[in-house]
């Protein structure tokens, strides 16, 4: 059975920046009894989608409004999905399986209440009741075992996540908790030019095969699982990459939040089949750092009050590695980078004052080191101390 119009199908083979939320959703072709080998070519297409040019900017626009840097009430993360990750596969669609994705640019999304929820899940583990075993206490509610907090950090855990209606009325919706946990994004990577950056690693989507080996006793159709059954393998959608988090709230709230928040993603993480590997996070500093200069760039640097702000905005965001190679093999391009002059003692005591106000202790570890770039950064700033 054709599920799509011949003048489509023409087009479909060239897709290459679709709206993968919609492939997903309209992108079979036929349909046949045993249609794996279409749906095979349906995830492919999928997994070579790569983020546009617009996704970009709506991007770089949200992480300008948002960045902790520039707004004392936001906190962030940024993490690495650690393998893959699946989320909304409920959502099903021409492949019976779905992922969540930005409903306008069609990438990979994190509700933001699917995170708050993990995250409550979470801290309701850390703030739990325990008997002496150490084993956690519960209370039936509603027919289901609900976790026994502690009475001194339930209000803690109202404020950050809401309290539930529990006074019996039935218009009441509660208090929905004093943070705003916004969507997380899927992070578009660049080049130094900031231009996006399509090879496979970069890709939101990949294909992936979940395989059952059970199934008639998932089905309820046997008692107990058999190692008689035949696997069933299936095809699905699944997301690689990087994704930034943002929390917005009081200032003290919301950086105690961002502390959960990296403990839930790194310790049981987000999504779906978690017990199998999948959802975990990775922190990545350098990464952190990336989101940092990739916001400075798109905001106007002050340097009334100090002079040095837009040198400051560059070199504090330099891992170890960045920093050795921009004072040692890549001096040159460094300081072209800053629009200064390598030969300048006045520009090249800056830098040097900079590096010693944002990485003194990382400096001071280079004396003992002896690898060649690193003993030619740590002479260079040796030799142009500020007198």
């Amino acid at each position: 059975m054709q599920l799509m119009r011949n003048h489509l199908k023409q087009i479909f083979p060239r897709v290459n920046d679709a709206h993968a939320g919609l492939l997903m959703q309209r992108g079979l072709t036929d349909w046949e009894e045993s249609e794996k080998s279409i749906k095979a070519q349906l995830i492919n297409t999928i997994a070579n989608v790569t983020a546009s040019d617009l996704y970009l900017l709506a991007f770089n626009r949200w992480l300008d409004a948002t960045h902790e840097d520039g707004n004392e009430n936001f906190a962030t993360v940024t993490a690495k999905v650690d393998g893959r990750l699946f989320t909304g596969l409920s959502l099903g669609g021409t492949l019976e399986t779905g992922a969540t994705t930005h409903h306008t640019y069609g990438m990979p999304m994190l509700a933001g209440s699917s995170v708050k929820g993990a995250v409550r899940s979470y801290t309701e583990h850390l703030f739990a009741e325990r008997n002496e075993d150490g084993t956690l206490k519960f209370e039936k509610s509603d027919n289901t075992n609900k976790i026994i907090v502690q009475e001194q950090k339930q209000q803690i855990l109202d404020l950050l996540f809401g309290a539930d209606n529990d006074d019996g009325d039935d218009d009441s919706q509660g208090d929905a908790g004093y943070l705003i946990w916004h969507d997380a994004w899927w992070i578009p990577m660049v080049n130094d030019q900031g231009s996006l950056l399509t090879g496979n690693d970069y890709k939101p989507f990949v294909g992936d095969v979940v395989t059952v080996h059970h199934p008639k006793y998932y089905n309820r159709e046997l008692d107990e699982a058999l190692n008689m059954e035949h696997p069933v393998p299936n095809q699905q959608v699944a997301i690689q990459g990087s994704f930034y988090f943002v929390i917005e709230g009081e200032q003290k709230w919301v950086h105690f939040a961002r502390e959960l928040l990296k403990e839930t993603i790194a310790n049981v993480g987000l999504g779906s089949k978690g017990s199998s590997g999948y959802g975990y996070f990775a922190l990545d500093d350098t990464l952190s750092n990336d989101m940092a200069k990739r916001y400075g760039k798109g905001v106007a640097i002050d340097t009334s009050g100090d002079p040095l702000a837009a040198i400051r905005q560059v070199i504090k965001y330099l891992d170890e590695t960045q920093l050795i190679d921009s004072l040692s093999s890549k001096k040159n391009k460094f300081f072209e980078s800053l629009a200064l002059d390598k030969d300048n003692t006045e520009d090249i005591q800056s830098v040097v004052q900079v590096v010693l106000d944002e990485h003194s202790d990382l400096v001071a570890s280079w004396a003992s080191i002896d690898a060649k770039n690193t003993k030619k950064a740590y002479k260079f700033i040796q030799d142009n101390i500020p007198k």
